[in-house]
């Protein structure tokens, strides 16, 4: 891995929280993520996107943070989309069965689409 730091930028697109996502999300940078996550996501009817384009690693225990995320989301009557992540690790979640779990859209726009509609 040519970057251990996973940084994160959030902004506030028209009431939607869009978490601009750098980096690796992997043992070493786990527990920031989720200290980043948990406050937000346990909140009703919040509006979150996690823009993964530079997102560069997901290990599995980031993977089941994610799908765990969404399931919270649902529960809470808000949204949680994950977009724009690169080919290898939309791969490793087809393979892996979580794509029935989680839903990933191509793009951020397409993922702020879909949470204007929440």
């Amino acid at each position: 891995m040519s970057d251990a730091v996973l940084t994160t930028q959030i902004e506030n697109r028209d009431g939607v929280q869009v978490i601009h996502i750098s980096g690796p999300l992997d043992s070493m940078t786990h527990d920031r993520f989720k200290d980043l996550l948990d406050p937000m996501v346990n909140q009703s009817r919040i509006r979150v996107v996690l823009d993964c384009e530079n997102l560069s690693y997901v290990n599995s225990k980031g993977l089941a943070l994610l799908g765990r995320y969404q399931r919270i989301a649902l529960q809470n009557l808000s949204f949680l989309g994950i977009a724009a992540l690169n080919k290898r690790i939309t791969k490793t979640i087809e393979l892996l069965g979580m794509s029935k779990l989680v839903k990933l859209y191509p793009t951020v726009t397409e993922a702020m689409q879909a949470a204007s509609v929440v």
